[in-house]
Parts: structure tokens; C-alpha cells; sequence
């Protein structure tokens, strides 16, 4: 395996998500972070900073399946 972790395991506590796939965020680098995680990595209440590419992204719009 490389050094990043791909989904369905999240990139910062490399945790399966397999049965819950649609909590991930997911960032364009192939990296998906879990809500728990993404709490960690905020910069605001509505974006989070990849921790992989660095890319800031939307909380709600980097849902696998958004409301």
C-alpha cells in the first residue's frame, strides 16, 4: 500500500468505512476524511483543509450524498 490511504478509509485515522461510505468528505485528490476527523482539520464552520493536497474544501459539498 502507499503512503496515502484511499476510500473507503479515512486518510487521517485510517479507520473502513465501507458500510458508511456516505459520512466520508471527499477531497479531489482521492483522499476521504470521516466526520470525526474532518472536525480536526477545519478552517471554518463550513470548509476543511486537505491534509494530503492541502486544497481547501466545502464541508457539505464534499458529501458522497448531500441534502
Amino acid at each position: 500500500m502507499s503512503d496515502s490511504v484511499n476510500p473507503p478509509f479515512c486518510y487521517v485515522c485510517k479507520k473502513d468505512f465501507t458500510k458508511t461510505m456516505e459520512t466520508l468528505h471527499y477531497c479531489i485528490c482521492d483522499v476521504a476524511i470521516c466526520d470525526d476527523c474532518v472536525n480536526s482539520i477545519k478552517k471554518s464552520d463550513s470548509t476543511w483543509i486537505c491534509p494530503h493536497c492541502k486544497v481547501e474544501n466545502d464541508i457539505e459539498k464534499t458529501r458522497l450524498i448531500r441534502d
